[in-house]
């Protein structure tokens, strides 16, 4: 096995197991070895992380454990981020992102912004608890191409209806893709509300982003 399958078995492992530490000095040698920081992010990092997923919906993690992987992903992306955008790497869009109203729940969201991230979108993420009000202002700040409405609550489903009905009243409808995600979601909800997508899952999101901002 070569010096560049090594590394990224070990950026694999790291992410599955866990290791923050290990994660970061996978990455760090990863840059010292010549890998492309792309290559690292998307052969061992993103493998890993999809692994996980795949894992917690079969039962064999648990919430703990996907967690401490998604900390060891993004302390190996903190290492490799600035080294990618050196290499000239274009990023694909912008998305915005956050936890509804009345949900505090981020664990879904934070993963989902860590494979947009490794997956070559700029993300500004706005936390949780955010009011309807905030998601359009912010976007409109930052000119943001999708908006992604996270939440894990029954209660969180009427807030994702509301951010998109303030969005037709002040007529800026068109200019973002929204897309919900998190537990008590679905593609029918989605179609209720007037959302343009739904994630199921984080990879889900990125393929959302890759299709709609590629039109």
């Amino acid at each position: 096995m070569g010096d560049k399958e090594t590394i990224l078995k070990a950026l694999y492992e790291a992410v599955l197991e866990g290791d923050i530490g290990e994660a970061v000095r996978a990455a760090e040698k990863s840059l010292e070895a010549g890998v492309l920081p792309l290559d690292a992010i998307d052969e061992g990092l993103t493998l890993g992380i999809r692994e996980v997923g795949d894992r917690f919906g079969r039962m064999q993690m648990f919430l703990p454990e996907m967690v401490l992987s998604t900390k060891a992903m993004e302390a190996a992306i903190a290492v490799l981020e600035p080294h990618l955008e050196g290499g000239g790497a274009k990023k694909k869009g912008m998305v915005l992102i956050g936890t509804v109203k009345g949900d505090i729940h981020d664990l879904g969201k934070n993963i989902a912004i860590a494979l947009l991230k490794v997956n070559g979108y700029e993300v500004v993420d706005l936390g949780k608890d955010v009011a309807s009000d905030v998601f359009i202002d912010e976007a409109e700040k930052i000119n943001a191409q999708v908006i992604g409405l996270s939440g894990l609550l029954t209660t969180s489903l009427p807030m994702m209806k509301e951010v998109i009905e303030i969005m037709e009243e002040d007529g800026v409808r068109e200019r973002f893709k929204v897309i919900i995600g998190g537990g008590p979601t679905s593609q029918e909800y989605a179609n209720d509300i007037g959302a343009d997508g739904y994630a199921g899952t984080a990879h889900d999101g990125v393929l959302f982003c890759d299709k709609v901002l590629a039109q």
